[in-house]
Protein backbone atom coordinates (compact mmCIF):
# COMPACT_ATOMS: atom_id res chain seq x y z
CA UNK A 1 0.00 0.00 0.00
CA UNK A 2 2.86 2.50 0.90
CA UNK A 3 6.56 2.93 -0.27
CA UNK A 4 6.36 2.55 -4.29
CA UNK A 5 8.04 5.37 -5.16
CA UNK A 6 10.67 7.81 -2.15
CA UNK A 7 8.28 10.71 -2.41
CA UNK A 8 5.73 8.24 -1.20
CA UNK A 9 6.73 8.26 2.00
CA UNK A 10 8.20 11.45 3.16
CA UNK A 11 9.70 12.33 6.79
CA UNK A 12 10.46 15.34 8.38
CA UNK A 13 11.89 15.11 12.07
CA UNK A 14 11.09 18.16 14.41
CA UNK A 15 13.05 18.43 17.02
CA UNK A 16 13.79 21.30 20.17
CA UNK A 17 17.73 22.52 18.88
CA UNK A 18 19.57 24.95 20.89
CA UNK A 19 20.96 26.53 18.48
CA UNK A 20 23.63 29.30 18.33
CA UNK A 21 26.39 31.04 16.37
CA UNK A 22 29.37 29.04 17.87
CA UNK A 23 30.06 26.06 19.58
CA UNK A 24 31.85 22.43 19.53
CA UNK A 25 29.21 20.90 17.32
CA UNK A 26 27.90 22.07 14.01
CA UNK A 27 24.78 21.34 13.00
CA UNK A 28 23.42 19.90 9.94
CA UNK A 29 20.05 19.01 8.62
CA UNK A 30 20.75 15.79 6.44
CA UNK A 31 18.31 15.18 3.48
CA UNK A 32 18.11 11.56 2.03
CA UNK A 33 16.62 8.96 -0.06
CA UNK A 34 17.70 5.43 -0.90
CA UNK A 35 20.03 5.00 2.37
CA UNK A 36 19.69 4.16 5.64
CA UNK A 37 21.25 6.86 8.32
CA UNK A 38 24.01 4.50 9.57
CA UNK A 39 25.14 3.74 5.66
CA UNK A 40 24.84 7.22 4.66
CA UNK A 41 26.73 8.45 7.99
CA UNK A 42 29.14 5.55 7.68
CA UNK A 43 29.50 6.95 3.89
CA UNK A 44 30.55 10.23 4.76
CA UNK A 45 33.30 9.46 7.65
CA UNK A 46 34.71 7.69 4.61
CA UNK A 47 34.68 10.49 2.28
CA UNK A 48 34.95 13.55 4.16
CA UNK A 49 37.91 11.69 6.36
CA UNK A 50 36.14 12.32 9.65
CA UNK A 51 36.39 9.39 12.27
CA UNK A 52 32.56 7.86 12.83
CA UNK A 53 32.51 8.73 16.73
CA UNK A 54 32.53 12.62 15.57
CA UNK A 55 28.91 11.88 14.24
CA UNK A 56 25.90 12.23 16.15
CA UNK A 57 22.26 11.70 15.35
CA UNK A 58 19.02 11.63 16.82
CA UNK A 59 17.60 8.74 15.24
CA UNK A 60 17.46 6.31 12.15
CA UNK A 61 15.12 7.10 9.47
CA UNK A 62 14.64 4.19 6.68
CA UNK A 63 16.02 3.81 3.04
CA UNK A 64 12.59 3.87 1.39
CA UNK A 65 10.97 6.89 0.92
CA UNK A 66 12.41 10.78 1.43
CA UNK A 67 13.81 11.94 4.99
CA UNK A 68 15.31 15.04 6.95
CA UNK A 69 17.18 14.59 10.31
CA UNK A 70 19.22 16.68 12.28
CA UNK A 71 22.89 15.28 12.87
CA UNK A 72 25.80 16.63 14.53
CA UNK A 73 30.05 16.46 13.48
CA UNK A 74 32.29 17.52 16.18
CA UNK A 75 34.51 19.82 14.08
CA UNK A 76 33.50 23.28 13.48
CA UNK A 77 35.00 23.53 9.74
CA UNK A 78 31.46 22.94 7.50
CA UNK A 79 31.41 19.78 5.56
CA UNK A 80 28.02 21.00 3.83
CA UNK A 81 27.96 18.98 0.54
CA UNK A 82 25.58 17.43 -1.66
CA UNK A 83 25.91 13.40 -3.18
CA UNK A 84 24.25 10.73 -5.03
CA UNK A 85 20.55 10.72 -3.46
CA UNK A 86 21.31 13.10 -0.36
CA UNK A 87 22.35 17.22 0.69
CA UNK A 88 24.32 17.73 3.89
CA UNK A 89 23.22 21.35 5.15
CA UNK A 90 24.97 23.68 7.97
CA UNK A 91 22.27 24.62 10.21
CA UNK A 92 24.59 26.28 13.44
CA UNK A 93 26.38 25.01 16.00
CA UNK A 94 25.29 23.16 19.58
CA UNK A 95 27.27 22.73 22.59
CA UNK A 96 25.90 19.23 22.69
CA UNK A 97 25.92 16.69 19.95
CA UNK A 98 22.90 15.68 18.21
CA UNK A 99 20.73 12.65 20.07
CA UNK A 100 17.46 11.56 21.06
CA UNK A 101 16.41 13.28 23.95
CA UNK A 102 16.26 16.65 21.18
CA UNK A 103 13.46 15.14 18.76
CA UNK A 104 10.24 16.33 19.80
CA UNK A 105 8.46 13.64 16.60
CA UNK A 106 8.17 13.03 13.12
CA UNK A 107 5.95 14.65 10.61
CA UNK A 108 5.21 12.35 7.92
CA UNK A 109 3.38 12.69 4.49
CA UNK A 110 2.30 9.52 2.97
CA UNK A 111 0.91 8.20 -0.27
CA UNK A 112 -1.04 4.89 0.46
CA UNK A 113 -1.81 3.49 -3.87
CA UNK A 114 -3.36 0.65 -4.87
CA UNK A 115 -6.76 1.34 -3.01
CA UNK A 116 -10.32 -0.36 -4.18
CA UNK A 117 -11.67 2.43 -2.44
CA UNK A 118 -10.86 5.37 -0.04
CA UNK A 119 -13.95 4.55 2.35
CA UNK A 120 -12.40 1.68 4.47
CA UNK A 121 -9.48 4.47 5.63
CA UNK A 122 -11.85 7.33 5.98
CA UNK A 123 -13.05 5.36 8.25
CA UNK A 124 -10.14 4.02 10.08
CA UNK A 125 -8.79 7.51 10.36
CA UNK A 126 -11.37 8.45 12.79
CA UNK A 127 -11.23 5.42 14.77
CA UNK A 128 -7.59 6.35 14.91
CA UNK A 129 -7.70 9.61 15.87
CA UNK A 130 -10.53 8.65 18.78
CA UNK A 131 -8.94 5.69 19.63
CA UNK A 132 -5.24 5.04 18.73
CA UNK A 133 -3.29 2.49 17.87
CA UNK A 134 -0.70 -0.13 19.84
CA UNK A 135 3.01 1.29 19.55
CA UNK A 136 4.29 -1.73 18.75
CA UNK A 137 8.08 -1.80 17.29
CA UNK A 138 7.08 -2.47 13.41
CA UNK A 139 9.08 -4.82 11.08
CA UNK A 140 12.16 -2.37 10.28
CA UNK A 141 13.75 -3.14 13.91
CA UNK A 142 13.77 -6.87 12.70
CA UNK A 143 15.95 -6.75 10.00
CA UNK A 144 18.46 -8.21 11.92
CA UNK A 145 16.53 -11.13 13.26
CA UNK A 146 16.32 -14.62 11.49
CA UNK A 147 13.24 -17.21 12.20
CA UNK A 148 15.85 -19.97 11.53
CA UNK A 149 18.82 -19.13 14.22
CA UNK A 150 16.71 -16.51 16.26
CA UNK A 151 18.36 -13.09 18.05
CA UNK A 152 22.09 -12.60 18.49
CA UNK A 153 21.11 -10.93 21.80
CA UNK A 154 19.06 -13.92 22.75
CA UNK A 155 22.33 -16.51 22.50
CA UNK A 156 24.16 -13.86 24.14
CA UNK A 157 22.36 -13.66 26.88
CA UNK A 158 22.22 -17.71 27.35
CA UNK A 159 25.73 -17.68 27.13
CA UNK A 160 26.12 -19.48 23.13
CA UNK A 161 28.90 -17.33 21.87
CA UNK A 162 29.01 -19.86 19.12
CA UNK A 163 25.81 -19.75 18.21
CA UNK A 164 25.27 -15.94 18.49
CA UNK A 165 28.35 -15.95 15.81
CA UNK A 166 26.52 -18.00 13.53
CA UNK A 167 23.22 -16.12 13.77
CA UNK A 168 25.53 -12.67 12.72
CA UNK A 169 27.54 -13.94 9.91
CA UNK A 170 25.17 -16.95 8.58
CA UNK A 171 21.68 -15.19 8.66
CA UNK A 172 19.34 -15.29 6.14
CA UNK A 173 16.67 -12.64 5.48
CA UNK A 174 14.00 -11.85 3.92
CA UNK A 175 13.97 -10.20 0.07
CA UNK A 176 18.08 -11.28 -0.10
CA UNK A 177 19.25 -11.75 -3.32
CA UNK A 178 20.13 -15.29 -4.52
CA UNK A 179 23.49 -14.73 -4.72
CA UNK A 180 24.07 -13.77 -1.12
CA UNK A 181 21.81 -16.31 0.12
CA UNK A 182 24.15 -19.01 -1.47
CA UNK A 183 26.93 -17.11 0.26
CA UNK A 184 25.60 -17.40 3.83
CA UNK A 185 24.31 -21.13 2.87
CA UNK A 186 28.11 -22.23 2.46
CA UNK A 187 29.69 -20.31 5.30
CA UNK A 188 27.01 -22.60 7.17
CA UNK A 189 28.52 -25.35 5.53
CA UNK A 190 31.26 -24.61 5.86
CA UNK A 191 30.95 -23.57 9.63
CA UNK A 192 34.64 -24.00 11.26
CA UNK A 193 37.12 -24.33 8.53
CA UNK A 194 37.82 -21.04 8.81
CA UNK A 195 39.99 -20.57 5.90
CA UNK A 196 37.03 -21.42 3.52
CA UNK A 197 34.89 -19.37 5.61
CA UNK A 198 37.77 -16.53 5.16
CA UNK A 199 37.93 -16.85 1.30
CA UNK A 200 33.86 -16.54 1.40
CA UNK A 201 34.09 -13.77 3.42
CA UNK A 202 32.96 -10.58 1.86
CA UNK A 203 32.88 -7.43 4.36
CA UNK A 204 35.40 -5.92 6.48
CA UNK A 205 33.32 -7.42 9.87
CA UNK A 206 33.18 -11.17 8.00
CA UNK A 207 37.18 -10.84 7.21
CA UNK A 208 38.44 -9.78 10.32
CA UNK A 209 36.00 -12.77 12.29
CA UNK A 210 36.90 -14.86 10.35
CA UNK A 211 40.64 -14.50 10.01
CA UNK A 212 40.76 -14.64 13.86
CA UNK A 213 38.90 -17.91 13.98
CA UNK A 214 41.44 -19.22 11.68
CA UNK A 215 44.21 -18.27 14.31
CA UNK A 216 42.11 -19.07 17.36
CA UNK A 217 39.62 -21.91 16.02
CA UNK A 218 37.73 -22.40 19.42
CA UNK A 219 37.52 -18.46 20.79
CA UNK A 220 34.29 -17.61 19.83
CA UNK A 221 33.91 -15.36 22.69
CA UNK A 222 36.88 -13.25 21.76
CA UNK A 223 35.77 -12.99 17.90
CA UNK A 224 32.46 -11.37 19.07
CA UNK A 225 34.59 -8.45 20.23
CA UNK A 226 35.06 -7.90 16.80
CA UNK A 227 31.59 -6.59 16.03
CA UNK A 228 31.78 -2.89 16.03
CA UNK A 229 29.59 -1.43 19.30
CA UNK A 230 26.92 0.09 16.99
CA UNK A 231 26.08 -3.15 15.59
CA UNK A 232 25.65 -4.78 18.72
CA UNK A 233 23.64 -1.86 20.11
CA UNK A 234 21.70 -2.57 17.22
CA UNK A 235 21.21 -6.29 17.71
CA UNK A 236 20.10 -6.00 21.66
CA UNK A 237 17.81 -3.66 20.72
CA UNK A 238 16.18 -5.95 18.76
CA UNK A 239 15.63 -8.60 20.73
CA UNK A 240 14.55 -5.89 23.63
CA UNK A 241 12.22 -4.53 20.94
CA UNK A 242 10.96 -8.31 20.31
CA UNK A 243 10.45 -8.86 24.15
CA UNK A 244 8.64 -4.90 24.36
CA UNK A 245 6.17 -6.35 21.90
CA UNK A 246 5.41 -9.65 23.29
CA UNK A 247 4.40 -8.08 26.53
CA UNK A 248 2.63 -5.64 24.68
CA UNK A 249 0.70 -8.63 22.62
CA UNK A 250 -0.38 -10.37 25.99
CA UNK A 251 -1.14 -6.83 28.03
CA UNK A 252 -3.75 -6.16 24.44
CA UNK A 253 -4.88 -9.60 24.92
CA UNK A 254 -6.03 -9.08 28.31
CA UNK A 255 -7.77 -5.89 28.22
CA UNK A 256 -9.63 -5.95 24.63
CA UNK A 257 -11.93 -8.74 23.49
CA UNK A 258 -12.11 -7.92 19.83
CA UNK A 259 -8.88 -8.00 17.80
CA UNK A 260 -7.54 -7.68 14.31
CA UNK A 261 -4.33 -9.27 13.18
CA UNK A 262 -1.46 -8.62 10.90
CA UNK A 263 1.72 -11.15 10.68
CA UNK A 264 4.62 -9.14 11.53
CA UNK A 265 8.21 -10.86 11.22
CA UNK A 266 9.05 -11.23 14.70
CA UNK A 267 4.52 -12.22 16.18
CA UNK A 268 1.62 -10.62 15.46
CA UNK A 269 0.64 -7.48 15.45
CA UNK A 270 -2.70 -6.82 17.16
CA UNK A 271 -5.28 -3.89 16.62
CA UNK A 272 -8.40 -2.64 18.06
CA UNK A 273 -10.93 -0.36 16.05
CA UNK A 274 -12.93 0.49 19.06
CA UNK A 275 -11.92 0.77 23.27
CA UNK A 276 -14.66 1.32 26.17
CA UNK A 277 -13.72 4.21 28.17
CA UNK A 278 -11.79 2.58 30.83
CA UNK A 279 -9.39 0.32 28.22
CA UNK A 280 -9.01 3.54 26.48
CA UNK A 281 -7.39 5.40 29.57
CA UNK A 282 -5.49 2.62 30.66
CA UNK A 283 -3.89 2.09 27.12
CA UNK A 284 -3.70 5.61 26.14
CA UNK A 285 -1.56 5.89 29.77
CA UNK A 286 0.37 3.13 29.91
CA UNK A 287 3.77 3.11 29.68
CA UNK A 288 5.90 -0.32 29.28
CA UNK A 289 9.95 -0.60 30.36
CA UNK A 290 12.00 -2.39 27.88
CA UNK A 291 13.82 -5.70 29.62
CA UNK A 292 17.48 -4.82 31.41
CA UNK A 293 19.21 -6.27 34.24
CA UNK A 294 17.55 -2.97 36.59
CA UNK A 295 13.55 -2.69 35.48
CA UNK A 296 10.98 -0.90 36.92
CA UNK A 297 7.75 -1.73 36.11
CA UNK A 298 3.91 0.20 36.91
CA UNK A 299 1.85 -3.10 38.55
CA UNK A 300 2.75 -6.74 39.55
CA UNK A 301 0.26 -8.36 36.83
CA UNK A 302 2.89 -6.59 33.84
CA UNK A 303 5.89 -8.22 36.64
CA UNK A 304 4.08 -11.02 35.71
CA UNK A 305 3.38 -11.30 32.09
CA UNK A 306 7.47 -10.63 31.69
CA UNK A 307 8.56 -13.26 33.87
CA UNK A 308 6.53 -15.53 32.02
CA UNK A 309 8.05 -14.81 28.94
CA UNK A 310 11.43 -15.07 30.18
CA UNK A 311 10.44 -18.01 31.67
CA UNK A 312 9.05 -19.61 28.35
CA UNK A 313 12.57 -18.32 26.99
CA UNK A 314 15.04 -19.81 29.67
CA UNK A 315 16.11 -16.33 30.70
CA UNK A 316 16.37 -14.27 34.08
CA UNK A 317 16.26 -10.92 34.52
CA UNK A 318 19.88 -11.33 35.83
CA UNK A 319 20.67 -12.87 32.49
CA UNK A 320 20.67 -9.33 31.23
CA UNK A 321 24.15 -8.80 33.12
CA UNK A 322 26.48 -9.93 30.01
CA UNK A 323 29.57 -11.13 30.76
CA UNK A 324 31.51 -10.43 27.65
CA UNK A 325 30.23 -7.25 25.17
CA UNK A 326 30.36 -4.89 27.56
CA UNK A 327 30.76 -2.30 25.55
CA UNK A 328 27.30 -2.49 24.30
CA UNK A 329 23.99 -3.11 26.86
CA UNK A 330 20.98 -3.61 28.13
CA UNK A 331 19.57 -0.26 29.16
CA UNK A 332 16.00 0.12 30.15
CA UNK A 333 13.28 2.65 28.80
CA UNK A 334 9.56 3.48 29.66
CA UNK A 335 7.60 3.56 25.98
CA UNK A 336 4.03 4.36 25.52
CA UNK A 337 1.56 1.27 24.87
CA UNK A 338 -0.58 3.12 22.59
CA UNK A 339 -0.37 6.59 20.37
CA UNK A 340 -3.09 8.80 19.62
CA UNK A 341 -1.98 10.47 15.99
CA UNK A 342 -1.89 14.07 15.98
CA UNK A 343 -2.33 16.68 12.93
CA UNK A 344 -3.94 13.63 10.62
CA UNK A 345 -5.63 15.16 7.45
CA UNK A 346 -6.45 13.65 3.93
CA UNK A 347 -4.49 16.21 1.60
CA UNK A 348 -5.49 14.64 -1.87
CA UNK A 349 -7.40 11.84 -3.31
CA UNK A 350 -7.08 10.75 -6.72
CA UNK A 351 -6.35 8.40 -9.50
CA UNK A 352 -3.73 5.71 -8.90
CA UNK A 353 -1.42 6.09 -11.90
CA UNK A 354 0.73 3.26 -11.10
CA UNK A 355 -2.12 1.24 -10.71
CA UNK A 356 -5.04 0.57 -13.43
CA UNK A 357 -8.27 1.20 -11.84
CA UNK A 358 -7.40 1.85 -8.47
CA UNK A 359 -7.09 5.07 -6.57
CA UNK A 360 -4.14 6.76 -4.12
CA UNK A 361 -4.55 8.79 -1.26
CA UNK A 362 -2.25 11.57 0.50
CA UNK A 363 -2.18 11.81 4.29
CA UNK A 364 -0.74 13.79 6.35
CA UNK A 365 0.36 13.42 10.08
CA UNK A 366 2.64 13.95 13.68
CA UNK A 367 3.75 11.14 15.46
CA UNK A 368 5.67 11.79 18.82
CA UNK A 369 9.48 10.51 19.28
CA UNK A 370 9.79 6.56 18.62
CA UNK A 371 6.75 5.56 16.96
CA UNK A 372 6.50 3.94 13.23
CA UNK A 373 3.94 5.91 10.87
CA UNK A 374 3.98 1.71 9.29
CA UNK A 375 2.25 0.85 12.04
CA UNK A 376 -0.21 3.42 11.74
CA UNK A 377 -0.70 2.40 8.67
CA UNK A 378 -1.42 -1.07 8.78
CA UNK A 379 -3.93 0.05 11.45
CA UNK A 380 -5.74 2.47 8.71
CA UNK A 381 -5.81 -0.71 5.95
CA UNK A 382 -7.68 -2.53 8.12
CA UNK A 383 -11.16 -3.65 5.91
Amino acid sequence: MIKYLPEDFIVEEKADLPLSKRGGYRVYLLQKSNWTTLDLIYSLSRTLNIPFRKFSYGGKKDKHGLTSQFITIRDKKDYSKRGKDFSLESQGFMERRMSPDLIRGNFFTVTARNLADFEPIERNIEEAKEFGFPNFFDDQRFRSFSPERGFFAEKILKGHWNGALQVYLTSIYPNMKKKERERKEALLENWRDWKTCLSLAKNPAEKRIFRFLKDNPEEFARALHLISEEEISMLYSSFQSHLWNELLRRLIRQKVDELEEIKGSEGSYLFWRRLDDKSLYYLKSLEIPTSSAKIDFPDDSMRFLHQEILQEKNLKISSFRTEILTKAYFKSFMRKAAIIPDEIQISDKTKDELHEGKKKMTLSFFLPRGSYATMLMKRLSLR
